[in-house]
């Protein structure tokens, strides 16, 4: 009844993640007698009692916890349809997304969130068969007024935010910017020199594959300027 591995460390297709009965298999993750396996190379990801994979290649696959920045793309009766930048739309309920009261037969949803809107939510589950849920119910979830939005691979978002989220936390001190990294793949940059951070986290895909160069934000504004 054990944990092989760190939490988020590389794990290949076949990896034993967790041997005994004590967890689930998450996303990611099949059953193989007493053991679960990782079903593809990425990262695991140990979280209570379940253990999940994200593929360390191809497009964002949403799991429960992840903080991302979407895109509202449908209103309906009593959610809203958000585009998550995924193979995998996601679900906002209204009870997950406003604290007041709303009527669902006389107010307007669009008052609160309308299409086109870009937000920062949460991913409040997944089921097995990808129906995605999201909510708002997290300090770090908002709607996004202005800014930019740049998009980068998803399996470089760790690279970017960094150990300790010191790379993003030394890119918008170096910008004077706001940035908030979705793990979708999307950033959000507001303010100061935007055009330089933008820029710079553009090259995370180039630098982040050459890991002795990924020391600091610094490596990634030189290599715009190298460019």
């Amino acid at each position: 009844m054990t944990q092989k591995f760190d939490n988020r460390q590389k794990v290949a297709p076949g990896d034993t993640v967790f041997e005994g009965d004590t967890a689930e298999a998450g996303n990611g993750v099949y059953e193989d007698g007493e053991k679960l396996r990782s079903r593809y190379a990425g990262i695991v990801r140990y979280q209570e009692e379940t253990v999940s994979v994200r593929p360390s290649n191809g497009r964002y696959v949403p799991q429960e916890g992840d903080i991302v920045i979407g895109e509202v793309k449908a209103v309906r009766y009593s959610s809203w349809m958000v585009d998550l930048n995924s193979p995998y739309e996601g679900m906002m309920k209204v009870d997950g997304a406003v604290d007041e009261y709303i009527d669902l037969d006389e107010d307007e949803l669009t008052e609160y969130y309308d299409v086109g809107d870009a937000i920062v939510v949460k991913v409040s589950s997944v089921s097995e068969g990808f129906d995605v849920n999201l909510t708002m119910d997290d300090r770090r979830c908002r709607t996004l007024e202005s800014g930019r939005i740049e998009e980068i691979p998803p399996t470089k978002v760790s690279a970017l935010i960094g150990k300790g989220g010191n790379i993003i936390r030394e890119l918008k001190e170096a910008t004077d910017t706001s940035m908030i990294a979705g793990q979708n793949g999307r950033v959000w940059i507001q303010g100061g020199d935007h055009v330089e951070a933008a820029e710079a986290v553009k090259n995370i895909g180039e630098v982040a594959d050459r890991p002795h160069l990924m020391k600091s934000a610094e490596d990634l504004m030189e290599a715009d300027s190298n460019g």
